[in-house]
């Protein structure tokens, strides 16, 4: 229980430290730096890291059905940006940062397969340490561990938990997702994780999160060559943006944005994607009592990724700063406030997720009006209405 609680932490900074670094991809030719032809590249790099990214919020939910099959609950909470390199035993520090040669590089070592030599040169190049025994090196391991366990374990002293708690392709739009009631079931959907990029015993990696991260660090060092300094395709943003301290007594280790107004979209983006996870985790937790009414609240929570928080990461990797940082634009702190979960009562829990939505919603409609905000911004006013049918 313990390995898959720090297995849905580190899933959660991962998803996170991916979706940073496609945000600070430029999207496009007016923001300079990149001809026709290379940025169609970048926004295929973007892509694929927000694919990755997308995984990562899967491998979350799996984690959470592994979870509660053995008598635990469903965790989101996680450590604020950056994360010291010895918080994990991958010894690999977690932070927000641009995307760029070291922060591809870094993402390798997460994802590297467990058939493969963890002294690979990335790690040396790097200078992280690679001597040092520990419980586990890669995500990969985290997983092979996690699965010895449900391996090794009785069955019938395992499987202690709430089988209405399970969420299958029925109910949430994760089609691979897989309902853990035996040992059967867990093994499939661990190595499902596994095969996903993270300790996948195949030699065939293309297509696995190691390999797509390989193969954008190898197309855009070639870009690199042949173009050089000319190729500019990354925004200037600040690495392990923070808001303000929610809690968090690590947070003073960030880069403070000090612009008022990127501040204010910054807190937005945060409180967003705070609801999301409690919606997600509500759905985890809480029996279903109304199939449709459940069905709805999971779409709602997985569209908020692409139509709200995707916007408003893409607006803050626009915004400047602060006057600490000249030249530079913000982005996404991705702040984790208190574990506060939603009640378990049904009516309870829906009164608080539309009260606290339709703030969110009139606070992103006056962001708008104001002179510095950019265009994109009317799109997340937009997709904030058009989901609050899923709500109602």
């Amino acid at each position: 229980m313990t390995l898959l609680t720090e297995a849905c932490e580190l899933e959660h900074g991962l998803a996170c430290s991916y979706l940073y670094a496609a945000f600070s991809l430029k999207q496009d030719l007016s923001e300079g730096g990149m001809e026709w032809q290379q940025l169609h590249k970048v926004k295929k790099w973007a892509a694929q890291l927000y694919l990755v990214a997308s995984q990562e919020m899967f491998h979350l939910s799996q984690a959470w059905n592994l979870l509660n099959a053995i008598g635990g609950s469903p965790y989101y909470l996680r450590p604020n940006f950056p994360q010291k390199s010895n918080y994990y035993p991958i010894h690999l520090p977690l932070m927000l940062e641009p995307f760029g040669i070291e922060s591809m590089k870094r993402f390798i070592m997460y994802e590297l397969p467990a058939h493969m030599d963890e002294k690979h040169y990335v790690k040396s190049e790097l200078g992280y340490r690679s001597e040092d025994l520990y419980e586990y090196k890669t995500v990969g391991e985290l997983y092979k561990l996690v699965r010895d366990g449900f391996e090794e374990l009785p069955e019938r002293e395992l499987f202690i938990g709430d089988t209405r708690l399970q969420m299958g392709e029925e109910l949430i739009d994760f089609p691979e997702i897989v309902k853990v009631v035996s040992r059967e079931t867990a093994v499939s959907a661990i190595e499902k994780i596994m095969e996903q990029g993270e300790g996948s015993s195949s030699q065939n990696v293309e297509d696995s999160h190691y390999g797509i991260f390989r193969q954008v660090l190898r197309e855009f060092e070639e870009e690199q060559q042949i173009s050089g300094s000319r190729f500019q395709p990354v925004r200037p943003a600040i690495s392990n943006p923070v808001v303000h301290i929610k809690g968090d007594y690590r947070a003073d280790r960030g880069n403070y944005i000090t612009n008022e107004y990127t501040a204010e979209v910054a807190d937005l983006f945060d409180d967003i994607y705070n609801l999301m996870l409690r919606c997600l985790h509500f759905l985890f937790s809480t029996p279903c009592q109304n199939a449709e009414r459940q069905r709805k609240l999971a779409k709602f929570s997985i569209a908020v990724m692409p139509m709200v928080v995707k916007p408003l990461g893409d607006a803050l990797m626009l915004l400047p700063a602060g006057r600490l940082y000249p030249g530079k634009v913000a982005g996404p702190a991705f702040s984790m406030s208190r574990h506060v979960v939603l009640p378990c009562g049904e009516e309870t829990a829906y009164s608080i997720i539309g009260e606290r939505y339709n703030e969110l919603m009139s606070r992103a409609n006056a962001l708008i009006s104001h002179p510095q905000a950019p265009l994109i911004l009317q799109a997340v006013s937009i997709n904030l209405q058009r989901l609050k049918s899923y709500l109602e």
